[in-house]
C-alpha cells in the first residue's frame, strides 16, 4: 500500500551515478508506506531536468557525480525549486563537505556507508525542514 491515511506520500528523487547503490535505496524506501521514488538521475545534468518534470519533495543527491556535481545540482535545482528539500550522499565526510552541502542549501548529509541505518530517518527529518548529519563514528583521524 503506497501513502498514508491522508493518502500523501513523500515524493523523493534518487540521484546517483552507481546503478546498484541507487537501486538498494530505492528498495529501502518503496517498503516505507509514505514514501516513493518519483525519478531516478545518474548526473547532475538528468538531476536538474527531472526535478523540473517531477518536482520532489526530496531530492537524495550524490556529491561525486560526472558531469556537474551534486553540491552545484543543488545550488541549481533549489535555484528553480525552493520548495524541494535536498539530503546529500556521499562516501567521503568531513566539515568543508558538510559546509559545502549546507552552503547551496542542502538540509541533510549521509555517509554511504551508513544509509541501510540512517536514510529513512535523514529523509523524515528533511522532509519536515530539519537538519540532519550522518552519525559519525569514533575513528581515529589519520
Amino acid at each position: 500500500m503506497t501513502g498514508n491515511a491522508t493518502g500523501k506520500s513523500m515524493r523523493i528523487m534518487l540521484v546517483e551515478d552507481h546503478n546498484p547503490t541507487r537501486a538498494e535505496m530505492r528498495a529501502l524506501i518503496e517498503c516505507q508506506p509514505d514514501m516513493t521514488v518519483v525519478a531516478e538521475a545518474e548526473t547532475g545534468e538528468a538531476a536538474l531536468d527531472r526535478s523540473l518534470e517531477f518536482i520532489p519533495d526530496v531530492v537524495v543527491m550524490d556529491i561525486l557525480l560526472p558531469g556537474i556535481n551534486g553540491i552545484e545540482t543543488t545550488r541549481k535545482i533549489l535555484a528553480k525549486q525552493p520548495a524541494i528539500k535536498v539530503l546529500a550522499l556521499s562516501n567521503h565526510f568531513g566539515d568543508s563537505l558538510v559546509q559545502a552541502i549546507f552552503g547551496a542549501g542542502g538540509l541533510g548529509y549521509v555517509r554511504k556507508n551508513r544509509a541501510l541505518e540512517e536514510l529513512i530517518p535523514a529523509l523524515r527529518s528533511v522532509a519536515a525542514g530539519k537538519r540532519y548529519i550522518t552519525q559519525v563514528s569514533a575513528d581515529p583521524k589519520p
